[in-house]
């Protein structure tokens, strides 16, 4: 036990070398920002022809793809009203509960607008005030109630003075109160007075006619926002900040999409947008946008304020608009792709998975000896997790249907893997090969910056927005698993118990360094989880008792190590920092409270979202208890499988009471160890350990 909190200290300290670099720097103060919105505009509406005045601003400017997200997640559309309120919140923002289908009543409400030349008892505008968004009060109490506990009015409250252009951008200007402090419901012919009035202005274009009955209708309604957009560039005042935003969906989209963001100005540098709440180039959050706006405005961000500004001068951006607007449609179609697919995904795994089990089961009954083809189709499947990172080496949401294309790819990559497994000196063990190249995989992808993860099948999304690096939810299950599983197999593989322990110890110290470093897995969760489940393989092991005291220790060494690396990570300046670093700066102002309640409530929310989340729950409980008792025949052939699994399924649990992702952890730790179980039963040789 020493010598693993000795490991678990080693692991922290080369995760916290591993500190990332900064996303970008600070944005330079501005005199005056405009912020330009329209719902719908999407990076595939940007031509040189069609759009000139944006193509000359895409042009000039920094560019990247933002993402929309608000309260109401995915495969919610972010209607208008959320959209201009969760820009204005700083944080994801509803304008309803339960969220509906579709758009109607979800967008920007009326603005009352006084009558200075009548009385004003007879308007509805408290005296003293131009312009008034009556309903921002209430939505302040809605969100109050919800999960992500969004304050709008905070932009409003944190500016001296802001004009506003159409109802969408009062909402987001508007302060706790509801008050806008200059109002117009449409652009005027001049903005140039409405400009000088206050140091922001926020400017509503409308939106763009959504869905197929929207398309016939959509160029003309673009021409006149290009138009009006060349009426704001030839007003801006000197040295002024133009961010021009597709600030939510369409009223009619099937699906959400990737959105554009332009950000053009005396202190902005030309590339890709950088955030440093995604930690990934070129995207970015609309929740960015208030803190964004404070910075260049000299002004404070207040705490509580999800998003983090963002600058320009990302490299590697295409040299022309045309290219650059190719590479952003690509990141839309692969999210939206990705999207479509993981569903199907997932259906087909299952069947495979109870087609494999249930022949194996069925020749069992009858007496019969299930041969080398089900195990190797049952090692076919234990690969297929690794198969879906390796797929996206391959552009496949390129492809007619791209839902075929990333099966075949995942094919490919997990029959190439399942073949090494077989063929190569280890073939003895190929269990042990698939679980060290799946954790091998994953482990380079952490290092080199991720890019296998974002829109693979068991990866994330960014339209979904709840992470953009590092390790997800799911690929931490894969990991972890297969982790555990090439520990145990290595360490089986040895005949001195003592052995076999130093080899999970070393194991265990590599993992945790892999998933905690802020700049490789990022995951805090994580850390708290692989700790106390390595703890359990590494006494199994060695042939100690589980001793509370013992797996007390280890959790506790876990719980040190992700609050060390926090605290190193939070001794950068904020914009440098990753969720580690944010959730222990946090401990002092009490948003990291409010983290830890919203990802239980989220948690709640997935386990109880429906029939088969409870069904999913049944049978991940039933299968964890049956293998905690499954007798010890069971484990005969492979004893090194029992210590594996048993740590695999404290690992499962664990992780299910410290994350946010329901039973999906433990469902997909199911999924990676039961085919590799099948694998070793069948394809069993004299030196498998």
């Amino acid at each position: 036990m020493r010598g693993w909190a000795l490991a678990v200290v080693a692991a922290a300290s080369v995760a916290g070398v591993a500190l990332p670099q900064p996303a970008s720097a600070t944005v330079e103060a501005s005199g005056q920002v405009i912020v330009v919105g329209v719902a719908g505009l999407r990076w595939s509406d940007v031509s040189t022809t069609a759009t000139p005045t944006l193509a000359s601003i895409v042009d000039g400017g920094a560019v990247g793809a933002l993402s929309v997200r608000s309260a109401p997640a995915p495969p919610q559309v972010t209607c208008p009203g959320e959209g201009w309120l969760t820009l204005g919140a700083g944080g994801y923002a509803a304008v309803a509960e339960p969220y509906g289908a579709g758009c109607v009543g979800r967008h920007p409400p009326p603005v009352a607008v006084a009558d200075h030349e009548a009385d004003h008892e007879a308007d509805d505008v408290p005296d003293g005030v131009t312009a008034w968004v009556p309903d921002l009060p209430r939505f302040g109490r809605l969100n109050a109630g919800l999960r992500f506990g969004a304050r709008p009015g905070t932009l409003g409250d944190a500016v001296p003075c802001a004009g506003a252009v159409g109802p969408g951008a009062a909402l987001a200007v508007a302060d706790r109160a509801g008050i806008v402090d200059r109002y117009v419901p449409a652009l005027p012919a001049d903005p140039r007075p409405l400009f000088a009035g206050c140091p922001l202005t926020m400017v509503d274009l409308g939106s763009l006619p959504g869905g197929p009955t929207g398309a016939a209708d959509r160029a003309g309604r673009l021409a006149e926002v290009d138009r009006a957009l060349g009426t704001i560039v030839a007003a801006r005042p000197s040295g002024s900040t133009l961010l021009v935003l597709g600030v939510a969906g369409s009223a009619g989209d099937p699906a959400p999409r990737l959105h554009l963001a332009a950000l053009d100005g005396p202190g902005v540098e030309a590339g890709w947008l950088r955030s440093p709440s995604t930690r990934r180039t070129p995207y970015v959050q609309l929740s960015d946008v208030t803190p964004t706006v404070l910075t260049l405005l000299g002004r404070e961000v207040p705490a509580g304020v999800a998003g983090l500004p963002v600058d320009g001068g990302g490299p590697g951006r295409p040299s022309t608009v045309d290219d650059t607007v190719h590479a952003l449609v690509d990141l839309d179609r692969a999210a939206g792709a990705q999207r479509a697919a993981v569903a199907p995904f997932f259906a087909w795994y299952g069947v495979l998975l109870l087609l494999v089990f249930g022949t194996y089961a069925l020749v069992r009954r009858r007496g019969g000896e299930p041969g080398t083809a089900a195990g190797r189709a049952a090692l076919l499947l234990a690969a297929a997790p690794a198969g879906t990172f390796l797929a996206n080496l391959v552009p496949w949401w390129r492809a007619p249907y791209p839902m075929v294309a990333a099966g075949a790819a995942t094919l490919v990559a997990a029959g190439l893997i399942a073949a090494v497994a077989l063929v190569g000196p280890w073939r003895a063990r190929p269990g042990l090969m698939v679980a060290a190249v799946t954790a091998g995989v994953l482990t380079v992808d952490a290092v080199t910056g991720g890019t296998l993860q974002i829109n693979s099948m068991l990866g994330y999304n960014p339209l979904v927005a709840g992470r953009f690096a590092g390790f997800g939810n799911l690929a931490f299950a894969v990991f972890a698993t297969a982790s555990l599983l090439a520990a145990a197999a290595a360490a089986g593989a040895l005949r001195r118990r003592r052995a076999g322990a130093v080899v999970v110890v070393a194991a265990g110290a590599v993992a945790l360094a892999v998933d905690g470093a802020p700049g490789w897995g990022a995951d805090f969760g994580g850390v708290l989880t692989l700790a106390p489940a390595f703890a359990v393989l590494a006494l199994l092991t060695a042939g100690a008792a589980l001793r509370p005291v013992r797996l007390l220790l280890a959790g506790a060494a876990g719980a040190a190590a992700a609050v060390g690396i926090g605290v190193l990570d939070a001794s950068r300046p904020p914009e440098s920092r990753s969720h580690f670093g944010r959730f222990v700066a946090g401990l002092g102002d009490g948003s990291a409270a409010a983290t830890v309640l919203r990802k239980l409530d989220a948690n709640l929310d997935l386990l109880f979202s429906g029939p088969h989340t409870i069904a999913a729950l049944v049978l991940t409980v039933a299968v964890s208890v049956w293998l905690v008792r499954a007798p010890a025949a069971f484990y005969a052939h492979a004893p090194w499988l029992r210590p594996a699994l048993l740590s695999a399924v404290a690992m499962a649990w664990i992780a299910f009471a410290t994350n946010d992702s329901g039973v999906a952890i433990p469902l997909v730790a199911m999924l990676v160890a039961a085919p590799t179980v099948l694998a070793v039963h069948t394809l069993n040789r004299p030196a498998e350990p």
